[in-house]
């Protein structure tokens, strides 16, 4: 390494700023991908939204080959240490999104790799670790001046509701993301609404459950990609449910991975969306909940022009457009970015990130 720093998470924008001119490219990356067993998962809604993981991997190939960049692929399972030993990758692009069926054991991965001082993309062990509790995210947010909306844990079905909270509310799994169980029936209009679905809920996954106000209005997707600098990159996402009896649109799980997802581009539209105030607001919300390299925040505002955050991804579904149905990716493309200098962006980064 080219600084004398010591390498932790929390140095590495110092050694990244004095490794500034530095474009290095790895020879030999490790691209980690989740281990997708079907017995690791409570319900085949949580099992679709990875299935398929490996050979999503395989669809960097060609933009590596491009670079000259040297790939083996990994499984993000237990034998993740002892094969990254065998290979001696000079750094990993992390692609896991849980691990046995839990979204915060996905943290074990950065831990394995910084055990071993590999350098990798994407979030740090605790920037992971935050992400997959959405209370806690909520918090932090809050405490920081980033708006949310009123919000509440809940813990069991017996769990007074805040009188401060204002209908109509969404109920949302606390340590779940891609949209698993959001669908229609989780904005409730009252109470009986809400007891049964929390029930459901509880007694489904086993899981605390967050009750947050919905936000009537527009929504947004924020995009931060870090490379010497954080940029943001939004787009409005234009919603139309289908056979839509409400007045609520919102992504629900069958638009983003069931049964109406092949007519995903039918229901949804994106425009970009330029207004510094937000840009601001992505940045710093980016900062807070220590996230690395890049992320998504979704966002909503309501008929008055307010911004509320509704949701954080660190590590968000990130992949070769061709081939998904990444945001990222689509979002990078309507802003002019192609795949393949993303990528590249993000190898030199990581690499200038551990002084190489």
């Amino acid at each position: 390494m080219n600084s004398t720093i010591i390498n932790l998470p929390h140095t590495r924008p110092l050694i990244a700023k004095n490794n500034r001119s530095c474009h290095k490219l790895p020879k030999k990356v490790a691209i980690i991908f989740t281990d997708e067993k079907r017995e690791y998962f409570y319900t085949d809604e949580e099992f679709w939204t990875v299935e398929g993981s490996e050979e999503e991997a395989h669809t960097f190939q060609p933009y590596f080959d491009k670079l000259n960049v040297k790939t083996v692929y990994l499984k993000g399972d237990a034998n993740l240490a002892k094969n990254l030993r065998k290979e001696q990758p000079d750094m990993a692009v992390n692609l896991v999104t849980t691990v046995k069926g839990y979204d915060y054991l996905g943290a074990t991965i950065p831990s394995i790799l910084e055990l071993l001082e590999i350098p990798y993309t994407g979030a740090s062990i605790l920037g992971f670790a935050l992400g997959c509790n959405k209370y806690l995210i909520y918090a932090l947010l809050s405490q920081h001046g980033i708006p949310v909306p009123r919000f509440q844990l809940l813990t069991s079905n017996k769990t007074v509701i805040d009188p401060s909270l204002r209908y109509p509310l969404i109920l949302k799994l606390n340590e779940e993301h891609s949209n698993v169980e959001i669908k229609r029936e989780s904005v409730v209009e009252n109470e009986t609404q809400l007891r049964k679905r929390l029930r459901y809920l509880l007694r489904k996954y086993e899981q605390d459950v967050l009750v947050s106000e919905f936000i009537d209005g527009r929504e947004f997707g924020s995009f931060v990609f870090q490379s010497y600098n954080k940029k943001v990159y939004s787009v409005e996402r234009k919603i139309h449910l289908p056979n839509n009896k409400s007045r609520h649109e919102f992504l629900d799980y069958d638009i983003v991975w069931g049964e109406d997802y092949d007519n995903y581009q039918k229901y949804v539209k994106y425009e970009k969306y330029h207004d510094h105030l937000l840009e601001a607001l992505v940045k710093k919300a980016f900062k807070v909940v220590k996230m690395d390299d890049y992320g998504k925040f979704d966002i909503r505002m309501d008929n008055l022009g307010n911004y509320f955050f509704i949701d954080a991804n660190a590590n968000c579904h990130f992949a070769p457009l061709d081939d998904s149905s990444s945001e990222l990716s689509i979002a990078m493309k309507m802003y002019g970015v192609p795949f393949k200098t993303l990528l590249k962006r993000l190898l030199q980064n990581t690499m200038r990130e551990w002084g190489y």
